[in-house]
């Protein structure tokens, strides 16, 4: 079962990576440099409210993000997930894929708790 997971969470951040070189283009086109600083939005898909609070409490305690638990969907459907921003922080490629690569381990290390 943890392989799985863990070849889950590999693909997450695969894809995660790739996206940033997407974002970095983007952000490029914008006169983005690695000299300024932005706030980036983040979002997690959590499988039940347990797991969303609980990273929530991780990223709260391990870092100054802001952070919120929110739900979606009918009490039968309901869908769980954590959102946040950074601080103003200075951004570069491998400044990204450092954080999406924490970001996505925090992800696996708290949700595979419950």
């Amino acid at each position: 079962m943890a392989s799985m997971q863990d070849a889950h969470y590999e693909t997450i951040l695969a894809k995660q990576l790739a996206m940033n070189r997407q974002t970095w283009a983007a952000l490029q086109k914008h006169l983005v440099t690695a000299e300024n600083t932005l706030r980036l939005d983040f979002s997690y898909n959590a499988a039940s409210r347990e797991t969303a609070e609980s990273l929530c409490a991780l990223l709260r305690e391990q870092t100054d993000y802001e952070v919120n638990v929110e739900s979606s969907g009918s009490f039968l459907l309901r869908k769980w997930r954590v959102e946040g921003r950074t601080q103003e922080t200075a951004v570069s490629p491998e400044i990204l894929n450092q954080w999406v690569t924490w970001m996505v381990t925090a992800g696996k290390e708290h949700f595979l708790r419950f």
